[in-house]
């Protein structure tokens, strides 16, 4: 599971909350929808959601589930935390806080920490975190209509975005997301034709007080048994 995640962490920036005031999606063309969905995601400080995760490969298929949250500073550098906790297959801990990444895994009683200085500048960290301009990072392709998503009740747009410059790890993102600009699924691809799907619910964005310390220190907390190898890399 290790591998997915780490190609997913900064997608999961993507999931956001909805733009006050914004337009509807169906009446705007798709460049003016990227754009949109860049703006909201400026506008969010926190978000949490559960999550089912489906990874094929030519030869196989995961699946796993659990729960993340993402925290948005009020410093000067606006910090990102990032946190997911997988529940199934097997528990584990990824812990992005902006400096360095922790990855927990229960079973072989091992904490790995690593920088996350190369996980931050990845195209796709820049993308949903805000940060880049995402009409000159990203080509809006059609669709692939050999993905299909729906949610009852809810009306969905999709979005299918290719890297302008070769990225080692994503060939392309396919996103749905409702009219008011909040993502429920997305699909990445990489060079290999493996996918790797990602469903969001429960979410509630802007509902932690990122100003509140413990609740900061509470997410960034990892509570590990004392007899955890810890590996730095």
């Amino acid at each position: 599971m290790s591998n997915a995640l780490l190609k997913m962490i900064p997608l999961f920036l993507l999931c956001c909350s909805p733009l006050s005031g914004s337009g509807n999606a169906t009446s705007i063309p798709q460049e003016q929808q990227l754009i949109q969905l860049q703006q909201t995601y400026r506008k969010f400080t926190s978000l949490s959601f559960k999550f089912v995760q489906l990874t094929k490969t030519e030869l196989r298929s995961r699946s796993g589930k659990g729960n993340g949250v993402f925290l948005r500073l009020k410093n000067p550098d606006k910090t990102g935390i990032m946190r997911w906790n997988y529940t199934e297959p097997d528990p584990q801990i990824f812990l992005n806080d902006g400096k360095k990444l922790s990855i927990y895994t229960q079973k072989d009683h091992q904490l790995i920490v690593t920088s996350a200085a190369e996980l931050n500048n990845e195209i796709t960290y820049a993308f949903f975190s805000g940060k880049n301009d995402l009409t000159n990072e990203f080509a809006i392709e059609l669709p692939d209509n050999r993905y299909v998503f729906t949610l009852a009740g809810t009306s969905l747009h999709m979005l299918r975005l290719t890297p302008n410059k070769p990225h080692p790890q994503i060939k392309a993102v396919q996103i749905w997301f409702d009219d008011n600009f909040l993502i429920h699924h997305l699909i990445l691809e990489d060079h290999f034709d493996s996918t790797t799907q990602l469903t969001f619910t429960n979410i509630q964005t802007n509902s932690i007080d990122v100003e509140d310390p413990d609740r900061v220190q509470a997410i960034l907390k990892l509570d590990i048994p004392t007899d955890t190898e810890i590996i730095h890399r």
